[in-house]
Parts: C-alpha cells; structure tokens; sequence
C-alpha cells in the first residue's frame, strides 16, 4: 500500500487540513512559526502510533480551542484519514477519536480496532523526529537499538551450535557491530563529504561485552561520533548529533525490508549548516528515488524545497481569531486555524514561498519554469497591477535595469540553467519599449539558447485609436485616462495645475497621436503652467515617481482598473503570459 493523502480534522489548529503525497519525492510543508505545521506531524503520528503508550490522544490538549467552549456534540472529536493506493485501487482508512473511545472505518465501513491495525497500520512505519524537546542521544539510542540493529538478526542463522563461550559470541556480535558500523559510516560521510568540522571523522559503535544476541546487544552499543575522545554522543554539538541521527534514518531505510517507513522530519535543517542542510536534503531525495521511503518535512530552509516538483511543497498560513466562551460571558480566547493555502498557478506559489521564507536570489529561485524579463522596476509594477485588475496571476517578473542590460541576462540565465531543476528549458519572454535604445536591443537580442527558450516582444499602444509609428514605452500601454489621474495628483502636490478635461479629449486629435503619453503630459502641463519651471514627466524621477502614485492610486480600487483595461491589447497580454491565440 502506497500513501497518497493524509486529512486531518479538528485536531489542535488543524480544522480541516489534506496533504497530498507523491512517490519518490518528499514532502515539505513550510510556514511562518507557531501556525500549525508540526501540529500536522503530531497527527500522523497519532494516527499511526497511538497504541504506543508515548503517543496517547488527549481531548482536553487535542480538540482545537473554539470548539471546546461549547456542547460536546459531534465537533467534539478529531477525525483522521488515510488515502492509500494498493493494487489499482484506492483505499480510505479513518479513525474517529471521541473523548472517551475510538471508531475505526475501512472505506466508511465500521471496522474492528485489531482489523484496522492488521490491514491498515501494520504494514507501516511511522517515525516521527521532532525539532524541539527532543533529546536526541536518546532518540538515537533507541532508534538504534529498535530499527538500526535489523541485519544483526541474520548473523543469528550463521551460529550453528549454541555459544559455548562467552567470547566467541562477544567475537561474533563485534563483528556484527562493525558491519553496521562501516555502512552507517558510509552514510555519514556522503553527507560531509565537503570542508569543515566534520570532514572526515567517524561514527563508533561501542559494544559493551555482555550476553545475548539482538536483546542483549541492543542494551550494550552506543552510538558515538569519534574524533579522537571516548565521550557519548550527548557531549557532542546539536548540529553533529543531528547529522548523526539523519545518517542513522538513512541506514535504516536502507535496511528495513517488511515495512513502509514513515519519516515525519520536523525542520530537520536546525542546527545544520547551508551545506550540510544541501546533502541531507539530497540524501533525502535519494531515500525516496531509491529506498522508497515517504518523508514529509516542516521547513523554514530553502535549502528543502523541492524546485523540481513545488507540488510537493505545502505552504501552511494560520488565521487568529477571538472567540468569547458561551458558557463564561466576557472570558475570551484566540483560536488559531491553519490551512493549507491554494493557488493558481506554479508562479504564484513560488513567488508565496519565496517571500515566507525570505529569499529574494538564491539557490535557483531566480529563474523560475515561467520569467517575464522587462527593462525596468516601473514596467514590472505597472504590468503586475494591470494582470491583478484582470483577474490573472502574476508570473515571476524581472527587471533588468535597462534594454541594454536583456542580452546580459540571457546570457548568465542560459549559463545559469545548464543544469535545469525544472525538467525543461525554462521559458523567459523579453519586452522591450519601443523607444531608440528597445528598438536597438530589441534588434541585437537573440533567441536561440540552449537552456532556456527566450522569445520577445515590443509593448505595445493602449489603443488601437492611437498610431502605432514614432516611439512609445510602457507609460503608453496604461489606460491614458489613468495616466493623467495619477498626474495630476502628482501635479497638484507640487503645486502645478494638473491637466484639464480638454486637454485629455485632445490627447486623440491627429496632432497628438503619435506623441508619447509622457511627452503629451509634459507640454500640456508647460502650456498650463508657463510661468513655472518644466516639469518633465521622461525624467527617470519623475517616471518613477509617477508609477508610485499610479500603483498607490488603484492598488484598492481594481474594478476602475479593469474597467479601463478594455482597450488594452489582449493578444499581447496572452503573448507575454505564453497562451496561444
């Protein structure tokens, strides 16, 4: 049986919240602190272990907040389920926790509790490794001791007379040891394998000389990291326990044969540093390719992102709400909800993730599958509120500090996407103005790369009432009667006289339709004005001093906006974004 999804209902912050799982690749979930990630680990956890006696469901502690104040009715239970794809087809396994008993449902069927756990949880695994409170020397002994030890029960078949003497089994389980020991060494040095602290040193087994196979050895090993002292693996920094541990989680996988294992990881990058969060999470990306394990991941680091399928990477967001106790009039709470935000396109989440986890260029954040490359920051602020007022997604827009600047950045990002984490030439389509220096780039920028697939594009007129000759930028694809709104906000805070109601029907005689909107506003406001000095809206200030009203002006008002945009051109607006017409 294969997990495809986990759902968890009221169960702390979680009200209803799914994640999918896919094969052969883990799952992150990432989020700002405190909103519920953990929270979705913990149920795993409880779902797959609560026959443990350290994994036991509290009512009081796990039904969420807002629902306890209130009658203990049917909201006052938690609800977990389990998609699992077995042999072509789906199965859905839940378990209903109540106050005081469990119900156990085999695709809605009501099921008996030792029926449930043969069918459903026996064959799996579940581990969970938690970031916080944890004390990692004891977590690693007795994961050791439970799952590392696993080949040692083969050496068992290989004794064919009973021990006669205590040192030849002490002999034979050294041995043992030291197979362990070299393979979980191997491990530990794929993953520092680099300079620094680490660099070659090695884990040590030690074997205390006692008694009988697996039950006895499992009470006399310890785990240590060896760098030329005999202290315990609890006398050792956070970060080289850690690394420790993750080598360990990969020998298992290695080794565990008649189960599917879980790894529920939470933040696994505490305490590690860049590089080593890098090899870990490769080696976690291996694990899965190759040992097929399931491990699903909270994050703060971009370093465990997934850019090669971002649908494995769940973004939580957590909404704080007061409620007032019914049955305490005037006694408050604040109940936190956590969802699993939703998006419309691949860039829209990236861009979500990128900003959550702080990144602005790093590790190949800068290059997306889909780039819209433009010349400058006035032209990406002006277009994504224009595709925000029609309803569209925003895709990854850069701008490149000038036309001039487009044939460099090709270059670097062809460069820079020979190795494609995407599976594909990343697309990046180029607009230019259609002033002297766009029209001269324009002509000099090729489109044939290697690595990426470039196209490019002229902006074009708003309207098809103005003429499309002479030279225009991005300020004349804006609706003009926009245009002239934020001029003359900003003509009035200079204390100039903004632009009149016959000077913008004007702006369509024959006179005026092949001056650009900046040039038409400069010579209406000389006109009106002669007496003060230019106030010239192509220069670089101005233009972008322009953009910051425009943007503050109709960031709250996108209906005016969209009712503005009929006359823009569509064809161009699908260009850009790559739809075919």
């Amino acid at each position: 049986m294969i997990l495809s999804k986990f759902t968890v209902k009221n169960y702390r912050s979680l009200l209803d919240v799914s994640v999918v799982f896919y094969r052969n690749t883990p799952i992150s979930i990432c989020g700002e602190n405190n909103i519920g990630k953990t929270n979705f680990l913990r149920a795993m956890d409880l779902y797959f272990n609560h026959g443990s006696d350290s994994v036991i469901y509290s009512p009081k502690d796990d039904i969420p907040n807002h629902i306890y104040y209130g009658a203990q009715g049917r909201g006052y239970q938690t609800t977990l389920i389990a998609e699992f794809h077995s042999d072509n087809k789906n199965i859905e396994a839940k378990i209903i926790f109540k106050s005081k008993d469990r119900e156990y449902l085999i695709d809605n069927k009501l099921v008996a509790e030792s029926e449930f756990k043969k069918e459903i949880l026996s064959p799996f695994h579940f581990i969970l490794i938690e970031s916080n409170n944890i004390n990692l020397p004891k977590l690693i002994a007795t994961t050791l001791e439970k799952d590392g030890l696993l080949s040692l029960d083969s050496k068992r078949r290989k004794q064919s007379e009973p021990l006669k003497k205590l040192k030849e089994f002490i002999e034979l389980s050294k041995e043992a040891i030291k197979d362990i020991e070299r393979e979980i060494n191997q491990c530990f040095r794929e993953l520092t394998d680099f300079e620094g602290i680490l660099k070659g040193k090695n884990l040590q087994i030690k074997f205390a000389e006692f008694d009988l196979l697996r039950d006895a050895v499992k009470n006399m090993t310890s785990i240590t990291l060896f760098d030329g002292n005999n202290h315990s693996i609890a006398n050792k920094g956070s970060g080289a326990q850690r690394a420790v541990f993750l080598s360990l989680m990969k020998y298992i996988s290695k080794n565990i044969k008649d189960k599917n294992v879980i790894w529920g990881v939470d933040e696994p990058e505490v305490f590690l540093q860049p590089k080593l969060q890098k090899k870990v999470f490769n080696s976690f990306l291996d694990m899965s390719l190759n040992e097929g394990q399931t491990i699903i991941m909270t994050t703060h680091s971009q370093h465990f992102i997934n850019l090669r399928d971002i649908n494995c990477v769940n973004l939580f967001s957590g909404e704080v709400e007061e409620k007032q106790y019914k049955r305490r009039p005037g006694e408050v709470f604040y109940a936190l909800s956590t969802c699993s935000l939703s998006f419309d396109s691949m860039s829209e989440k990236i861009s979500k993730i990128k900003e959550q986890l702080g990144i602005s260029s790093n590790d190949g954040w800068e290059l997306l599958p889909f780039n819209i490359l433009v010349e400058g920051e006035t032209d990406k602020k002006y277009l994504e509120l224009l595709l925000k007022a029609k309803g569209l997604s925003i895709p990854h827009i850069i701008w490149s500090g000038g036309a001039s600047k487009i044939g460099g950045y090709l270059q670097y990002y062809n460069s820079f996407a020979e190795e494609s984490i995407f599976g594909g030439k990343p697309k990046i389509m180029c607009v230019f103005d259609h002033d002297d220096e766009g029209v001269e780039q324009y002509n000099k920028v090729k489109i044939n790369y290697k690595n990426i697939d470039v196209k490019k594009f002229y902006i074009p007129r708003f309207s098809n009432e103005l003429n499309n000759k002479g030279r225009w930028e991005v300020e004349d694809f804006i609706p003009h009667n926009l245009i002239i709104e934020a001029a003359n906000i900003l003509l009035r805070k200079n204390r100039y006289d903004p632009i009149n109601k016959k000077q913008i029907t004007n702006r369509y005689l024959v006179a005026n339709k092949d001056k650009t909107i900046l040039d038409y506003l400069s010579e209406c406001v000389s006109q009106n004005n002669p007496s003060q000095e230019p106030f010239d809206f192509n220069q670089e200030g101005r233009k972008k001093e322009l953009c910051k009203t425009f943007c503050e002006l109709f960031e709250n008002d996108l209906e005016r906006v969209n009712a503005s945009l009929k006359l823009v051109n569509e064809s161009f607006i699908n260009k850009i974004l790559g739809v075919e017409t």
